[in-house]
Parts: C-alpha cells; structure tokens; sequence
C-alpha cells in the first residue's frame, strides 16, 4: 500500500483528491490485528473489524503523504456502511476536505471513502494539526490579539 511518489504536504489544497489505492484485506491481516489489539478472533472470522478498517484508510492516506514534523492527529471519525469482507478487493480514495492556515497553524482534514465495485462500504475522517514553528508564533501578526 506504498505510494511511488509521496506528495509534500503543504502543497495540498481543499478539494484536491489523491490517488486512489487498491486495497485487499487477508485472514492473515486480520489476524495479526486482532493479536496486536487483544480483540477476542471469533466475531472476525469472515469480515473486517470497523477499528481495523479505519486504520487502514488512515494508513492509506500516510502512505501517500509527506507528513510534516509535530503534526498532531486531532479527529478521527468512521463509519460502516456494511461489513467489509476479508479477501474483499477494496479501491479507497482520499479527498483533502479541509485545508487552512490560522495563526502560523496548519489544520487540515481528510475524507477517505473505501468502495468495493460501484460500493461504498466505509467512509472515514481524520483531522490534523501542524503546529505552527517556534519562530512563526513570534513574528506571525495574526497570533497577536483577539482569537479568531
């Protein structure tokens, strides 16, 4: 799930929409999320855990993404549209919904959308924030007086 090319990340803009990785989850996979979490085997042996499904579109998004230094995961939201299969070949797209600077501070998020086929069986969103340099907070004018 590795990208060729990672895309520094502020250069990205709202609205701009990565490419879109090919993802297939195996009985192994899980299986080694499941021993990693603790999480008890028997309810998983045909599908994907939600949890583990989040993560992966999360993963998804870091492997396409320079992430700068201090970034700071602020919000992760998910939700299941059915239970994904294992062995279930996945397409996921990750679309940059938000994208702002505020005082010397990067805050951006992500939606990311697993389809299978036409499908869309998960859609996920997580939030992050690129706090702004040690030397940006002192020179910035905007970081001066009333909050935004």
């Amino acid at each position: 799930m590795t990208s060729p090319t990672r895309i520094a990340f502020d250069t990205l803009s709202r609205g701009d929409v990565l490419p879109p990785v090919d993802l297939t989850i195996s009985a192994d996979d899980v299986r080694a999320y499941l021993d990693a979490t603790g999480e008890p085997a028997d309810r998983w042996g045909e599908h994907v855990p939600p949890v583990m499904m989040s993560a992966l579109m999360l993963a998804t998004l870091l492997s396409q993404i320079e992430i700068p230094k201090g970034v700071m995961h602020t919000g992760q939201e998910h939700e299941s549209m059915r239970p994904v299969r294992i062995g279930e070949p996945l397409t996921v797209t990750v679309l940059v919904a938000s994208h702002a600077v505020r005082r010397g501070a990067l805050m951006a998020s992500f939606d990311a959308e697993a389809r299978a086929g036409d499908e869309v069986v998960a859609v996920s969103r997580a939030s992050v924030l690129v706090p702004p340099p040690d030397d940006a907070a002192s020179t910035d004018p905007s970081s001066a007086g009333s909050a935004e």
